[in-house]
């Protein structure tokens, strides 16, 4: 039936390239040993001192801008 179909509609059906062969891994994954967990402690020293940090800054509310109009 598909012999019939027009050249255009004939390519949507036409196989895909043939998938690409990989040499199976050393080992599996649950052959590896796993990396260890670690802490955030390293990296505590990248944050900034809360005591630093400056105010936040409240913008005006829907209300607050109508009065000031």
């Amino acid at each position: 039936m598909t012999a019939f179909l027009p050249s255009n509609l004939l390519a949507l059906f036409a196989p895909r390239d043939a998938i690409p062969y990989l040499p199976p891994m050393d080992k599996l994954g649950h052959q590896k040993k796993p990396w260890p967990y670690v802490g955030v402690s390293n990296l505590l020293a990248m944050f900034e001192d809360p005591s630093e940090t400056p105010p936040p800054t409240r913008a005006e509310n829907r209300i607050e801008k109508t009065e000031r109009k």
